[in-house]
C-alpha cells in the first residue's frame, strides 16, 4: 500500500515512485500469472460478523444507546449491591459487640466489611472500563481496524459480550446470543457466552490489523527500489538484515495472521491462508512461506529499479547523432507510421526505388502482411503450387524493414 508519506518522500528525493503494493503482490504470486485464489473462510466469516455488527450499530442514535445498561444488568447490579450491603451491615453489627479489637473474630468481621468495600470499588472500576471498552470496540469496528486473522470464535465472543451480535441480520442484537453480565463475588463482571462463563478481566480482545508492520514493508521495498534506481549493487548484508527483521516480526502470531488475512490488495497471501486453514501447513510453515514471499517482493523491487537505471544509463552512454542522422531517423519513423496506418510508402533499396503497402487480405487476428515491388517496380510474386498460379507475396513488417533498410541508426 503506497501511503502518502512514502509518495511525498519519493518526490522530495527526486526518486521515481514504486507501486509498493504491486511489488508486494507480485512477490506473493511468485512473479507469475495464476488463477484467482479462493478467500480463506476466516476472512469471509470475520467480514460477515463485522458487517452485521456495523449494520446493527447503524440503527443506534447515540453512544448512550449502547453504553447504558439493560434492565437485566441493572437488576444484577441492584441485587449485588443490596446483598453486599446486607453482608456489610451484619458484619458491622457483630463487630460492634467486641471491645477487644485484637480478637480474631472481630478482625474477621472487619475483613468482611473491607471485602464488601473492595468489591464495590472493583465493580465500579470494571463497569467504567467496560463502558469505555464498549465504545472503543464500536469505534474500532466501524473503522474496520480489527484483523480478519482473528479466530471467528474470538470475534463472535467480543460481539456478544459488548452486546452487538446480530446473527440473523435483523439489525437487532439477538436475545438468545446477548450475554448480559452477572456480578460475581468480589465485584467481578462475568458473561455467559454460549454456556461458557467469561469474566470481563479474562476476556481476550480481538487483535488489530498490523498496519505498522505493513508500512515497514512498504518502506523497505521502496528503499530497495530506490537503491536499484540509483545504480547501486545489491547489498547482501542489507538483504540478510531484512530477512532477520522479517523473522523477528513474524514470530508474533498476530502479526503473522494479519499479513496473511488482512492485506489482499497490498500483499496477496490468500493461498497461504487457505493452506493454513485447511491444515496443509502449520504456523511455522506459514511463517516460512510469508517470509519467502516478502523477500522475493523486495528483491524484485530492487531489480525493477536497477533495470530502469540501466535503461536511462544506456541513453546517456549512447553516441550523439549528427543533425543529418537525426533528420534521416525522423524520416524513417514517419515512413513506418504511414506503413502502420495502411498507406503505401516508397524507399530506396540499393539503387532502385521500391514500394510497400498493407496487404488487403484477411489473415489470422493480430497478423498483418505487406506487399512490395521489385527493382523494376513490379509486384513481387510467389507461385502457389496448389492453385497453379502466381500471387502477390506476403511480407511481415520486419521483412519490409529489412528489405527497405528502414532501420533507425
Amino acid at each position: 500500500m503506497a501511503n502518502n508519506a512514502l509518495i511525498q518522500g519519493a518526490a522530495d528525493t527526486g526518486k521515481k515512485f514504486l507501486d509498493v503494493g504491486q511489488a508486494l503482490a507480485v512477490g506473493s504470486m511468485g512473479g507469475t500469472s495464476i488463477a484467482p485464489k479462493s478467500v480463506p473462510n476466516r476472512v469471509a466469516e470475520n467480514k460477515a460478523i463485522q458487517g452485521r455488527v456495523n449494520s446493527y450499530m447503524g440503527k443506534m442514535k447515540t453512544d448512550m444507546d449502547f453504553t447504558s445498561f439493560s434492565p437485566s444488568e441493572t437488576k444484577s447490579m441492584r441485587s449485588f449491591l443490596v446483598s453486599q450491603r446486607s453482608i456489610y451491615a451484619n458484619a458491622a453489627k457483630e463487630a460492634a459487640k467486641f471491645e477487644d479489637t485484637t480478637n480474631p473474630e472481630y478482625m474477621a468481621y472487619v475483613d468482611t466489611m473491607q471485602g464488601v468495600n473492595n468489591s464495590f470499588t472493583n465493580l465500579a472500576s470494571q463497569l467504567k472500563s467496560y463502558k469505555k471498552s464498549k465504545v472503543d470496540y464500536a469505534k474500532t469496528m466501524q473503522e474496520g481496524l480489527y484483523s480478519n486473522g482473528n479466530p471467528t470464535a474470538k470475534s463472535e465472543e467480543a460481539a456478544i459480550i459488548y452486546g452487538f451480535y446480530d446473527s440473523d441480520g435483523d439489525k437487532r442484537s439477538d436475545d438468545r446470543y446477548d450475554a448480559p453480565f452477572q456480578i460475581q463475588n468480589g465485584g467481578n463482571i462475568a458473561f455467559n457466552v454460549r454456556g461458557k462463563e467469561v469474566t470481563y478481566n479474562g476476556m481476550e480482545e480481538p487483535f488489530l490489523k498490523d498496519t505498522k508492520f505493513l508500512n515497514g514493508l512498504n518502506k523497505s521495498t521502496e528503499s530497495a527500489y530506490n537503491s536499484g534506481l540509483s545504480g547501486n549493487n545489491e547489498n547482501p548484508y542489507s538483504l540478510d538484515s531484512y530477512k532477520q527483521e522479517l523473522n523477528d516480526s513474524l514470530q508474533n502470531e498476530d502479526t503473522l495472521r494479519s499479513i496473511i488475512f488482512d492485506f489482499e490488495a497490498e500483499a496477496d497471501m490468500k493461498d497461504i491462508g487457505v493452506k493454513l486453514e485447511s491444515g496443509e501447513i502449520d504456523l511455522a510453515g506459514a511463517r516460512t512461506e510469508v517470509a519467502a514471499s516478502l523477500t522475493q517482493a523486495r528483491e524484485e523491487a530492487y531489480t525493477k529499479g536497477k533495470k530502469e537505471y540501466d535503461r536511462e544509463q544506456a541513453k546517456v552512454d549512447a553516441p550523439k547523432q549528427t543533425s543529418s542522422q537525426i533528420a534521416a531517423s525522423k524520416k524513417i519513423t514517419k515512413k513506418l507510421e504511414l506503413l502502420d496506418n495502411g498507406q503505401q510508402i516508397t524507399a530506396m533499396s540499393g539503387s532502385a526505388l521500391r514500394t510497400a503497402k498493407l496487404a488487403p487480405v484477411a489473415h489470422d487476428p493480430g497478423e498483418e502482411f505487406y506487399w512490395m515491388t521489385d527493382d523494376a517496380g513490379n509486384p513481387i510474386e510467389e507461385y502457389l503450387e496448389e492453385h497453379d498460379k502466381f500471387y502477390n507475396k506476403n511480407f511481415t513488417r520486419d521483412e519490409v524493414i529489412d528489405k527497405l533498410n528502414l532501420y533507425n541508426k
